[in-house]
């Protein structure tokens, strides 16, 4: 009843967000919808800014809310917005997302050299298509004319996303899936499966559902929404900064920051630290994790 009564939720509001949306686009930016992809037009980037802001609050964060209101008498508590968790976990999350990023970039390396079966060519030849495109508009999203522009999309790019995502996905959906699964670790993984599916990039489907999960146990362990939520803006916000005071990142995409045999040294040592800040973020957090299990 939970999982039918948030997609209800989810479905309702992401339609009626989407026309209003359309509405404020159409009247601000005077085009029609047809010219949507016509990404030489200034104005249709912007539109496209407005919609993805517009359609991103309708649909991870007015559901969540509205949901929490119906199901429990303190709908913050219900969500974990609540438990603003120990300085020393905040630390941690931090720590944890700088000390992925080596592991992390050798896995979107990874995830795009993989290849589909012969019989899903065409398929494959959509998504990359699909990729191409999204890649095109990101960079004209992270296109900037001052400070005012730079936080309007860190606002879209960033805050938006972390706070709506992890409001849907972590505090909702990863929640009702403990409840009927049982077993939280396949809960936490069946959640960041879908929190990598929903975006629909199959080209970065494993470290997103690998960041999923990262955010999943950070959140089961912890208790409170807000550290998974400050994983998530790091995580989307480092690009939007990187960007605004190193244009050529975006515009140069053979830059990287570890190469050759580094690149594995990183990697490796990345990953290993990771899991042991992991360790270390679920011991200190046991004791208050076996009095109040999220």
């Amino acid at each position: 009843m939970q999982l039918l009564l948030i997609t209800i939720l989810c479905v309702f509001s992401a339609v009626l967000f989407s026309l209003l949306a359309t509405l404020l686009v159409v009247l601000f930016y005077g085009f029609d919808m047809n010219s949507f992809t016509d990404y030489s037009n200034l104005n249709v980037i912007e539109g496209l800014k407005l919609f993805q802001l517009m359609s991103a609050i309708g649909l991870f964060i007015v559901p969540p809310f509205i949901y929490g209101i119906v199901i429990s008498k303190k709908p913050l508590s219900d969500l974990a917005l609540n438990n603003f968790s120990a300085p020393k976990n905040w630390l941690l999350v931090v720590l944890i997302m700088f000390v992925s990023a080596p592991f992390m970039s050798w896995l979107v390396e990874f995830n795009s050299q993989l290849v589909l079966p012969d019989f899903l060519a065409p398929l494959e030849a959509w998504m990359k298509q699909s990729e191409q495109s999204a890649e095109q508009l990101t960079k004209l999203f992270l296109t900037f004319d001052g400070l005012g522009s730079f936080l309007y999309i860190l606002l879209i790019v960033a805050v938006v996303p972390a706070i709506g995502e992890e409001l849907l996905f972590r505090g909702v959906l990863q929640k009702i899936m403990v409840d009927w699964i049982k077993n939280y670790h396949i809960a936490i993984w069946v959640t960041a499966v879908l929190f990598s599916a929903l975006h629909m990039q199959f080209y970065g489907f494993l470290p997103r559902m690998l960041l999923g999960a990262l955010f999943g146990y950070v959140f089961y362990w912890s208790g409170s929404l807000w550290l998974p939520i400050l994983g998530h803006f790091i995580n989307n916000g480092s690009v939007v900064i990187l960007s605004f005071f190193y244009p050529e990142i975006i515009n140069n995409t053979e830059i990287t920051l570890f190469e050759g045999t580094a690149n594995w040294i990183a990697t490796i040592v990345s990953g290993v630290f990771v899991v042991g800040l992991m360790v270390v973020f679920k011991r200190l957090n046991l004791l208050s994790f076996r009095r109040n299990p999220v």
